[in-house]
């Protein structure tokens, strides 16, 4: 099977979950990025991207190092703003006709529960049949990051 492990990443939390599920996947790893820089801050991002994300609005992105509907699967990791998903991977799904393609999703955050980020992302993509709520590697949560990361993986093997 052709996969794709397609993450938008700001602080590097999600790029390096991507990177470390890519490799025990043998799947391309792909970044989103954004065509304007976000704003520079800890609390300026915070409060912008937030913003985009509570609006949900899609703000322009790069076109992808590879075509994403040349993969036969899809799993997608973002960033959670606002409880939602990043705004980026908004306009990833928006510019990319791979909704159906998408059929697991990781999601980092400085909190433990990302369930409102899942339950939104599940309306917007039918085929979802894994997840994973991993924490910002700073945050009090992120001790079991490694245990939930092997799990997730462990059930993307399991669906092949």
């Amino acid at each position: 099977m052709n996969r794709a492990v397609i993450f938008y990443s700001l602080d590097g939390n999600t790029k390096d979950a991507a990177q470390k599920i890519a490799e025990a996947l043998g799947a391309a790893c792909i970044e989103i990025e954004t065509a304007e820089p976000m704003p520079d801050g800890k609390a300026s991002r915070i409060l912008y991207g937030g913003m985009l994300s509570s609006l949900k609005k899609r703000p322009p992105i790069k076109p992808l190092a590879d075509d994403p509907e040349s993969f036969d699967e899809i799993i997608l990791g973002t960033p959670v703003w606002a409880w939602k998903c990043a705004a980026p991977v908004r306009s990833f799904l928006a510019d990319y006709a791979v909704a159906d393609k998408v059929t697991a999703v990781f999601t980092c955050s400085g909190g433990a529960d990302d369930s409102k980020c899942i339950a939104d992302l599940k309306t917007m993509l039918p085929n979802i049949r894994c997840t994973v709520m991993l924490a910002d590697r700073n945050s009090t949560y992120a001790n079991g990051n490694a245990v939930r990361l092997k799990k997730f993986i462990a059930q993307l093997r399991d669906a092949e």
